[in-house]
């Protein structure tokens, strides 16, 4: 009986109007104020960081993740991995890795949200792989932090602030090859992924608090003329 279904993003979208095939359907993602994400990077001149951020659980694809970086790290001395978030499973699946390998993977735990900025600088890359994921407003900080991106199909922000082969790359969930070719790609090739990282910059423009307001203010206005 609603008037209208507004939708996260457009994998929302497409299983709304599925579902429901005779109502109105309006695409409305999470906007977040980017503001604080523009600032510098200080990631390190002789590394190569990748970034999660998010609960250290298997929905995420943590498992999956550590994975792939024990292969990349391997391959590349230069590469690390920061893990941002509150810890829940890390411990577990850590205690598997080779100790060469350990040593390049930063736990930083919890972190304020006032706090999150300085961290996503630190990086270059950005990494979500996972399983599920109705959004992720990580992705949002990725983009106005220039970050190049990595995620999941099963990440709806993935449908909407990730263009394949223009700021980033989509792959298969819970497909652990998948993730790792893509660090591999982007590791290997540190000026497409600067490149991809200001694209991120500059799509950020356009997913402001206010570009999400106007969205919502449409809707209402057509839903109440109708």
């Amino acid at each position: 009986s609603a008037r209208a279904i507004a939708a996260i993003g457009h994998l929302a979208e497409e299983d709304y109007r599925r579902r429901y095939p005779r109502q109105t359907v309006c695409s409305i993602p999470y906007y977040t104020d980017l503001e604080a994400f523009a600032g510098p990077s200080t990631a390190l001149p002789r590394r190569f960081t990748f970034l999660f951020c998010g609960q250290m659980i298997a929905r995420k694809g943590l498992d999956i993740l550590l994975a792939a970086f024990a292969t990349v790290a391997r391959r590349h001395p230069e590469a690390h991995l920061l893990l941002v978030g509150r810890s829940e499973e890390e411990t577990a699946l850590l205690v598997h890795l080779e100790a060469g390998v350990r040593q390049r993977v930063e736990l930083a735990g919890f972190q304020p949200p006032d706090q999150l900025a300085s961290w996503f600088h630190r990086a270059d890359a950005f990494v979500l792989p996972s399983r599920h994921d109705g959004w992720g407003v990580v992705v949002n900080q990725a983009l106005g932090a220039g970050l190049p991106l990595i995620c999941t199909d099963a990440v709806g922000a993935a449908h909407d602030l990730l263009l394949p082969e223009k700021n980033g790359l989509r792959i298969s969930a819970d497909h652990t090859a998948a993730l790792t070719e893509a660090m591999l790609r982007l590791i290997a090739d540190p000026s497409s992924a600067r490149s991809w990282g200001e694209a991120s910059r500059s799509l950020a423009k356009d997913w402001t608090p206010q570009a999400g307001a106007a969205k919502w203010h449409r809707l209402l206005l057509e839903t109440t003329a109708s």
